[in-house]
């Protein structure tokens, strides 16, 4: 059994690494690693806590918390995903931080990208930050706000700040499509990002560094 358990452990620890950095956890990790039907994301952080498996901890809450308040709380759920009070209670503070961090560096990058296109200019006619002809109003900041809620998923009320971002790619509609090379900018930015917020993950949820 011992043999068995460091096994899993190995694969565990590749699926919610401690280095995360280049990894995109809504594609390549997380509970995918576990044979079908997945579990829920809530019964695999019991399980790592109930295990003590440090090292997949952070990223275990994170995979819980990105759904959002809901998907934590949510009554419907098995007794094998039920959080605990405390696990519930470090799960929704650390949601709150990354959601904040979240708006606070997409309003910085789109923030950073508006005036640089100003300055500069960009690659193509239609891109959301070519700066608008005529006086600044409703209409002109609009395509930079469509641009910060796809980045953000603001409906979602969950987080995905540590999504590899494809910013280049078409929106909805025009008005919040990015040309080639300013979707590159927002990329590198927005990668910056993603390690800050996978450095702070231990710490949003309580957890030792």
């Amino acid at each position: 059994m011992p043999n068995l358990r460091a096994q899993l452990l190995e694969i565990i620890r590749d699926a919610y690494p401690e280095n995360f950095e280049g990894l995109d956890p809504s594609k390549t990790l997380g509970e995918n690693v576990f044979g079908g039907p997945k579990p829920h994301p809530n019964a695999v952080l019991n399980l790592f806590v109930q295990q003590k498996v440090p090292s997949a901890l952070p990223m275990a809450y994170y995979m819980a918390a990105r759904r959002g308040s809901d998907s934590l709380m949510d009554i419907r759920l098995p007794t094998s995903a039920t959080l605990s009070g405390q696990t519930l209670r470090s799960a929704i503070h650390g949601l709150i931080a990354l959601r904040e961090m979240e708006l606070k560096e997409t309003y910085q990058i789109v923030l950073a990208m508006k005036d640089a296109s100003s300055r500069v200019g960009c690659g193509s006619m239609g891109c959301t930050f070519r700066p608008p002809k005529g006086p600044i109003g409703v209409e002109n900041v609009r395509p930079y706000q469509r641009t910060f809620d796809r980045i953000t998923g603001i409906a979602e009320g969950g987080t995905r700040i540590l999504q590899v971002l494809s910013a280049s790619e078409p929106g909805e509609d025009a008005e919040s499509e990015i040309c080639k090379m300013c979707g590159e900018k927002m990329q590198a930015a927005h990668a910056e990002v993603r390690k800050k917020a996978w450095a702070a993950l231990p710490k949003m949820f309580g957890l030792k560094a």
